[in-house]
């Protein structure tokens, strides 16, 4: 359980939305509070470092200079999620001995296993978020969720991790090793394609006996794997844990939102937020008025440039009234106070500069 004074947001959404540089703007601004936030990120594409002005994230944090936007005691922290590193240090806990732990570290088949199956990313995800809230280091922190098409499959992906490992290895280990055929591998076909991929590859007796020694060594890992993610699961459902659902005005906009809200809902999980990124902003004015406002501009700037205002401003009205549409919906599926929007700006936000500004928006 987290204290007080420290809370948690996990940002989620589709891929594409804006879920990384959202992040790290609510961090800025979380920090420009007086607070001190870490944002922790899976994102391949590294675009919270070239966002933070890094070259790179890595696994342990990584104090973010915000000097030129700020000058108070809040501090921002960066770091990427290494979910091999991750997965190693939870073996490292559960084994149980210093001999079971070393046999699981030196099998070849866990090298592939701690980075292939299903849910691994997510899961250690939730891991690491787990290790910095017990630290008690942050006022704040931030998980930026992985790029996926669909954001109820972050929830759903921890899950079908420690399922497969239940359903799958343990029925393994109640059979001969050297019996199994290849329709023994059936059972992980739940899991990953491209686990059975790599088995495929390998053959002979020392494979047969790696996966041997393997099972046998996770078998203890079992129960301890599913503490933690009890204990993480309850890390989530405190009253300082929310979600932040970031999305766009799309098509299937409304449709997602309330898919997630429903799954968030389900599993007695907060929705802290819904902000809707790139929206067109703008007043919607009638036609008198836009003719009276048509011919100030064209005393104050000339009747050229004041027609070329207007036009434009009549392309990007149907983009308007169709975005305010939309939030509306948004709205009155999770309530009006929950939803705030960002403006599209012009360019990418790729430095902290731009992340302020993106945060003002906040």
């Amino acid at each position: 359980m987290t204290e007080c004074g420290q809370h948690i947001y996990l940002v989620c959404g589709s891929g594409g939305v804006g879920k990384t540089t959202t992040s790290a703007s609510f961090g800025l601004k979380q920090a420009m509070a007086g607070k001190k936030v870490i944002v922790l990120t899976i994102d391949p594409a590294r675009r919270l470092a070239t966002a933070l002005g890094l070259e790179k994230l890595s696994d342990t944090p990584k104090k973010i200079d915000i000097s030129k936007q700020y000058k108070g005691p809040g501090e921002l922290y960066a770091m990427m999620l290494d979910t091999k590193r991750t997965f190693d240090r939870l073996v490292d806990k559960y084994a149980s001995s210093t001999e079971a732990r070393n046999r699981i570290f030196h099998n070849s088949i866990y090298q592939h296993l701690s980075k292939m199956l299903a849910g691994t990313q997510e899961y250690m995800a939730m891991e690491r978020l787990y290790e910095v809230a017990k630290s008690q280091e942050y006022d704040v922190l931030i998980v930026d969720t992985p790029p996926m098409q669909n954001a109820i499959e972050f929830l759903r992906a921890p899950v079908k991790m420690m399922d497969m490992i239940n359903n799958s290895m343990l029925h393994l280990l109640l059979k001969p090793t050297m019996s199994l055929g290849k329709s023994g591998f059936r059972l992980l076909e739940r899991g990953s394609e491209q686990v059975l991929k790599i088995f495929d590859r390998i053959t002979g007796f020392a494979f047969m006996q790696d996966l041997s020694e393997m099972l046998i060594a996770f078998k203890d890992l079992l129960a301890g794997f599913e503490t933690r993610a009890g204990e993480v699961d309850d890390l989530l459902k405190n009253k300082t844990s929310e979600f932040i659902f970031v999305t766009t005005t799309s098509e299937h906009a409304w449709d997602e939102l309330r898919k997630f809200y429903n799954q968030l809902k389900e599993r007695d999980y907060k929705l802290g937020r819904v902000i809707v990124n790139r929206v067109y902003d703008g007043d919607v004015f009638s036609p008198a008025k836009l003719k009276v406002l048509h011919t100030k501009l064209k005393k104050e700037v000339g009747a050229h440039t004041a027609n070329s205002l207007v036009d434009n401003y009549k392309k990007f009205l149907p983009l308007i009234k169709e975005d305010r549409k939309q939030i509306k919906s948004f709205e009155e599926l999770v309530s009006k106070d929950k939803v705030t929007t960002i403006p599209l700006f012009y360019g990418d936000v790729c430095d902290v500069k731009g992340l302020y500004k993106m945060s003002c928006a906040l």
